[in-house]
C-alpha cells in the first residue's frame, strides 16, 4: 500500500500474526488493524511462530504501509533455559520467554526508517520492546488485565509447585503491568471490569485509560447467520484449547456436568474444535461418548450452523470472549459462566444463559435444546445488542477518540516546543 505521507505514522507491535482471525485474540487486533489503516499509515510487525504464519501475514500487505515478521519458535529446551533465567534474574517467565535480540532490533529499524509517530503495543507482552529513550506516543492495548488472569488461575490450580509459580508471576506481573500503564501515553482497556483491575495495579499514576470495545463484524457474520439450521441437540465449544483456562473449563464441565446433560437428553452431541488440545483435555473427551474433539478448524461456519448453542465454560481469564460475540452476531444462543461473559452488556434470560456450575450448564442445556422459541428469543435480543454496541462502526469509535485525543496532545505539545524563548 502507498504511504500518504500527510497522515500521522502508525507502528502497530503484535505478539501474534492476526490473519486469518481464528481465535479471540487475532479477530480483536486484526479488527483494530483494519480501523487503523483507513486513517493512518500503519506498519504491522509481530512474531510468527512459524513458515506457515509468516506466510499469513503477506495478507496484511494490502491494507498495512509495511508488513515485517520475525521469527519466534519455542522448544522444550529454550522453555528451561527461560525459566531458569527468569528465576534468577528476578523477571516474569510468562513475558521473559518471548525475549528475542531480533524483534528489538526490528523495532529500532522501523521506528527509524518509517519515522513513526504512534507505536501500539498490542497486549503487554510486547511493551517490553518499546525503546526506553523512544519520545513519540505509545499506546498500551490491553486485551485485559494479565496479572488478573494469572491470579484467577493460580486461585483454581491445587498442584502447590504450580500454584507457588503462578503466585510469583502474579507479583512480577502486578509490578510490571503498573509500571507499563504509568509509562504509555495512553492504555486502552475492553471492559470496566479490565479498567479497576489495571487501576488496582497502575496507581494515580497511570497514564489516561480508554475503554474500547470488542467489535465485530455484524454483516460479515450475516450469511452464517442467515443459512443457520441447528440441529435439535448439538452444543459447541470453539475456543483455544491450548490456552489453560479454556482447557481446564471445559474440562470441568465435562468432568462433573456433561453425563447429567447426556442423562436428560441421550441423543446430544458436544462439538470442541480449537487448536492444540492438551493431553488431560483429549483424555476427558474420550470418557463421554457424546463429546467430539476436532481441534483446529480452517472454516467454523459449519460448526455455527449446526450448534443449538455456544457453551462457554470459563473458570478463570480475563478481557472479553470474542466469541461470545460472534455467537450473537451469527444468532447462535449462548451458555457461559459469570467469568465467560465478564465486561459483556449482557443480562441473563434475556442475552444469554448465566451458569456458572456444571450441573447449571447441562441444566441450561437441556433447556435449550427443549425450548427452541426460549434460544430462538434469546439468539434475537443478543443480535440487537451486538447490532447496538459492538458492531464495527460503533464500538470502534472509541478508539477513533483515542486517537484523535493522544494526537492532538502531541500536536500541542510539538506547537509549545517550537514557541521561541
Amino acid at each position: 500500500m502507498e504511504s500518504n505521507r500527510q497522515r500521522p505514522r502508525v507502528l502497530l507491535l503484535s505478539q501474534l500474526v492476526v490473519y486469518p482471525a481464528d481465535n479471540g485474540p487475532r479477530a480483536k487486533t486484526l479488527q483494530v488493524l483494519r480501523r487503523l489503516c483507513a486513517r493512518y499509515d500503519v506498519t504491522f510487525c509481530a512474531f510468527a511462530r512459524d513458515d506457515q504464519e509468516a506466510r499469513n501475514a503477506d495478507a496484511l500487505r494490502g491494507i498495512c504501509h509495511r508488513v515485517e515478521t520475525v521469527p519466534l519458535r519455542r522448544t522444550l529446551p529454550g522453555e528451561a533455559r527461560f525459566l531458569i533465567e527468569s528465576l534468577i534474574t528476578g523477571d516474569s517467565y510468562v513475558l521473559h520467554r518471548d525475549e528475542r535480540p531480533a524483534m528489538r532490533e526490528m523495532v529500532r529499524r522501523l521506528l527509524d526508517e518509517e519515522q513513526i509517530d504512534v507505536l501500539h503495543v498490542d497486549q503487554l507482552n510486547m511493551m517490553r520492546y518499546v525503546p526506553r529513550d523512544w519520545p513519540g506516543t505509545v499506546i498500551l492495548d490491553e486485551h485485559n488485565a494479565v496479572w488478573q488472569v494469572v491470579d484467577r488461575l493460580r486461585q483454581g490450580t491445587r498442584d502447590p509447585l504450580r500454584r507457588w509459580m503462578l503466585g510469583r508471576e502474579v507479583r512480577l506481573m502486578r509490578q510490571i503491568e503498573g509500571a507499563a500503564c504509568e509509562w504509555a501515553s495512553l492504555v486502552l482497556t475492553v471492559s470496566e471490569p479490565d479498567r479497576a483491575a489495571l487501576a488496582a495495579v497502575a496507581g494515580a499514576t497511570s497514564a489516561p485509560v480508554a475503554l474500547v470495545p470488542i467489535a465485530v463484524d455484524a454483516a460479515a457474520c450475516a450469511l452464517v447467520r442467515a443459512k443457520r439450521r441447528p440441529e435439535a441437540a448439538r452444543l459447541l465449544t470453539i475456543a483455544t484449547l491450548y490456552w489453560p483456562p479454556n482447557s481446564e473449563g471445559i474440562a470441568w464441565w465435562l468432568r462433573e456436568g456433561f453425563a447429567s446433560l447426556a442423562a436428560r437428553c441421550p441423543e446430544v452431541v458436544y462439538d470442541i474444535a480449537g487448536a492444540r488440545p492438551p493431553r488431560a483435555l483429549r483424555a476427558e473427551v474420550a470418557r463421554h461418548p457424546g463429546a467430539r474433539l476436532h481441534g483446529y478448524v480452517a472454516d467454523a461456519a459449519p460448526y455455527w450452523m449446526a450448534a443449538t448453542a455456544l457453551v462457554v465454560p470459563l473458570l478463570s481469564g480475563g478481557g472479553v470472549r470474542v466469541k461470545i460475540l460472534e455467537a450473537m452476531a451469527m444468532g447462535v444462543p449462548v451458555i457461559s459462566t459469570s467469568v465467560g461473559c465478564e465486561g459483556l452488556a449482557v443480562r441473563d434470560g434475556e442475552h444469554l444463559l448465566v451458569a456458572d456450575t456444571p450441573e447449571a450448564i447441562a441444566a441450561a442445556g437441556a433447556r435449550l435444546i427443549g425450548d427452541p422459541a426460549l434460544a430462538q428469543r434469546l439468539a434475537r435480543r443478543a443480535y440487537q445488542l451486538v447490532c447496538e454496541h459492538y458492531d464495527v462502526p460503533i464500538a470502534l469509535a472509541a478508539l477513533d477518540a483515542a486517537y484523535a485525543s493522544v494526537l492532538a496532545s502531541r500536536g500541542e505539545e510539538a506547537n509549545a516546543c517550537a514557541l521561541p524563548l
